[in-house]
Formats: C-alpha cells, sequence, structure tokens
C-alpha cells in the first residue's frame, strides 16, 4: 500500500522565498543598468547590482537541495525503491521537455528561435536523473557520489577538450558551461553544467533520509544548524585563504565594503564548492529558523509560492516578458522597433527600465504570480490525477 508522504512548511516557506529571489533576478533582465558576470567584477559592479545578484545566488542551489530534501520525504509514497526510481527518471525527463519547450519560449515568445538555455530546470532534472539511476544501485552509492561530485569537482576546473569533438559536447553539460551547435541551425547553451547539481542532490537526499529516520526529532534541526555553520565556517577558511572550491580568488581591496564584495563573490557556474558551503549552509540556517514558526505562518503568501513552486517559476517568467512588451510605448518606443526573432526577447534596442523601476516590476510580477498560484492551487486539489497536476 502506498503511504502518505510528510509535507513540511519550512520547505514551503524557504521555497517561497526563493521563488521572490528569483522574481527580482529575472526582473534584473530589463534593467539597463545591470550587466554582470560571473565571478561579478570587484570593483566595477555597484554595490546595489552586486546586492541583488548575491540574493539570487541562493535560488539555483537551493532549489536542487531542496528538490533532493523533498524527493527523500516523498520515497515511502512508493510501494519499492525501484518504483521510486523510476518515478524520478520519468519526473526527470518531463522537466528537460519542459526547461526546452515551455521554459525557453517564455523567454522568446518564439518557439523556433534558434538559441536554447539549459538553465535551472534541465539541471534538477539531471540531478533527478543521477538520483534515480543512482538510487537503483543503493543508499551507499548515492552518498559517495554526492561526496565525490561536490567536494571534488573543482579539481576538474583546468580540463577542457577540443571543440566539436564528443568529449567536448559531454563536458559541456557536465562541467564547463558553452555553447553546443545542434541540427537544424539551433545552438543550446549549458548555462548549469549538471555534475555538481547531481551531486547536491544526491546529499540533500541523503540529509532528507536521516531527518525522516529520525521521526523530525529536534536533535535533527540542532544538526542541521550545526553543518550550515561548519560549512559556513568552511567556506570562510577556503575562501579567505584561497586554499580550495573556486576558480576566483578572494582579493583585500581599497575598501572595506570591495573587500567584503570580494569575499562574497565565489562563482556560479558551475555552481563551485564555495558557492555551495555558501548558500547551502545559509539555506540550512533558514530551514532550522523557519522550523520555529507556525505551520500557519504565511500560508496566504510565500507557502502558496512555495507548493506551487514550478508553477510560479513558469508563470514569472511568462508575466515578465510580457509586462515588458506592454510598457514599449509607455517607454517611447514603437512596437515597430522590436527585435523578435534577433535578440532572445525582442526588445527594441537601447530599452530597459532603471534601477527603481526594476523593483516595482518585480513586485507587480510577484504579486500576479502569486494570485495565479492561488488559482492554480485550487485547480490542482481539483485534479489530482491530472498528468499537469502530477509534474508541476
Amino acid at each position: 500500500m502506498v503511504k502518505n508522504s510528510v509535507r513540511l512548511h519550512p520547505i514551503d516557506l524557504l521555497r517561497g522565498f526563493i521563488i521572490l529571489f528569483m522574481i527580482l533576478d529575472h526582473a534584473m533582465v530589463y534593467c539597463s543598468d545591470y550587466q554582470v558576470s560571473d565571478p561579478m567584477a570587484v570593483p566595477g559592479t555597484d554595490a546595489a547590482i552586486f546586492l541583488s545578484r548575491f540574493i539570487a545566488h541562493f535560488c539555483a542551489p537551493l532549489f536542487v537541495f531542496l528538490a533532493g530534501l523533498s524527493a527523500a520525504l516523498t520515497e515511502n509514497r512508493f510501494q519499492n525503491t525501484r518504483q521510486f526510481a523510476h518515478s524520478l527518471i520519468r519526473r526527470a525527463l518531463v522537466m528537460m521537455l519542459l526547461e526546452f519547450t515551455i521554459i525557453s519560449w517564455s523567454w522568446s515568445f518564439n518557439p523556433l528561435f534558434p538559441m536554447l538555455y539549459a538553465q535551472v530546470i534541465w539541471a534538477i532534472a539531471w540531478g533527478f536523473l543521477f538520483l534515480g539511476l543512482l538510487r537503483l544501485l543503493g543508499v551507499r552509492a548515492v552518498f559517495i557520489f554526492g561526496l565525490i561530485a561536490v567536494l571534488g569537482h573543482n579539481l576538474l576546473d583546468t580540463l577542457s577538450f577540443s571543440e566539436n569533438t564528443w568529449q567536448h559536447y559531454v563536458w559541456s553539460v557536465l562541467h564547463q558551461k558553452n555553447v553546443l551547435a545542434l541540427p537544424f541551425d539551433f545552438k543550446v547553451r549549458t548555462t548549469y553544467p549538471v555534475l555538481p547539481i547531481a551531486g547536491l542532490m544526491c546529499l540533500a537526499y541523503m540529509a532528507g533520509r536521516y531527518y525522516q529516520q529520525q521521526g523530525f526529532a529536534k536533535i535533527t534541526q540542532q544538526r542541521a544548524l550545526l553543518t550550515g555553520v561548519l560549512c559556513l565556517a568552511s567556506y570562510a577558511i577556503l575562501r579567505g585563504f584561497n586554499l580550495y572550491g573556486d576558480a576566483g580568488e578572494f582579493q583585500v581591496q581599497a575598501s572595506l565594503p570591495l573587500t567584503l564584495m570580494s569575499f562574497f563573490n565565489p562563482t556560479k557556474y558551475p555552481l563551485s564548492l564555495q558557492f555551495m558551503l555558501l548558500t547551502v549552509g545559509l539555506g540550512l540556517i533558514a530551514l532550522v529558523a523557519l522550523k520555529q514558526l507556525r505551520a500557519d505562518f504565511s500560508q496566504g503568501f510565500l507557502q502558496v509560492l512555495g507548493k506551487t513552486s514550478m508553477f510560479s517559476y513558469i508563470a514569472h517568467l511568462y508575466l515578465l516578458h510580457l509586462i515588458s512588451w506592454l510598457l514599449i510605448p509607455l517607454l517611447g518606443f514603437k512596437f515597430s522597433e522590436m527585435t523578435y526573432g534577433d535578440t532572445l526577447i525582442g526588445l527594441p534596442a537601447g530599452y530597459g527600465l532603471c534601477y527603481g523601476a526594476t523593483y516595482i516590476l518585480a513586485a507587480v510580477t510577484a504579486v500576479m504570480t502569486l494570485l495565479l498560484a492561488q488559482r492554480y492551487i485550487e485547480w490542482k486539489q481539483a485534479n489530482k490525477q491530472h498528468v499537469i497536476a502530477q509534474y508541476i
């Protein structure tokens, strides 16, 4: 008999915060002053821009970590390990399909746009795929792979292969961000290489198993808090002394604010060990803090966004793009000046919001996303067996 799984409000709350951070990050695409590299240039990046990007850094790794954690908490829905693993593999394939169709189209409004972007949903999908395959081999295989991938992948930072070789294609998916040529003149940018993300999901799954096996006892919260602190301490040592775990280096700057910016500026693509220690460490501490709140805290806001994270992710991308098009005449441009088909978003050359207006755009989009998410929850509760409800 299939058992019911446990739903924990700290996970929904943290996911809700992540959706808000993600809306702000994606709204910045429409800001005229928002140009950042990876890692960010210090000096050279405005402090306000740096802060916005730093907040956004938590989205991808915590999305991945919470996905692995939730996978462990839902495993008891299934009658056996094979059924659980197969469900992860199916979910992975569906998410990959979503990434290159509905999600890609949200950026371009053009199914024939020749550049595809393998972003966070693609990465989570690969995490599920690795987790599903490794789970068939046993829990020990999941743990060992997770440790090796997370702790050791930065040893491979200097490895590369000649372009247009199969090794280059495989390595671009696993560990090196690149643009790859596809048939029919399409290309794909592997924005999120998947090796460290798959490792992180495997470790998150192990954390979820431990949490459940301990019966969600208070001791697990204390150990999660301790783990978070140890992650941050490890980050401080590795970053402060430039020992290991990031392709970039921390450098003392001419002023304290710039020095702090350099210290909190690890590499995101691919997720470096330092990047994961910083973001997941703070994420674990946040989960413990959120656990202290009542189960009904922000039930109509953050928990709605958290419970509908995939839907809210897709919805906010379409809303941002649609609103940006509607603003074209208000910003003094003409629809005839659009670059549809030539650029990803298709906006007129020179289009861009000021920093304050971008925050307003993010806030409006967040409210509209919430309203849609509330309707979606109602529909999903009435249509639990629908294929859309099962995967979004």
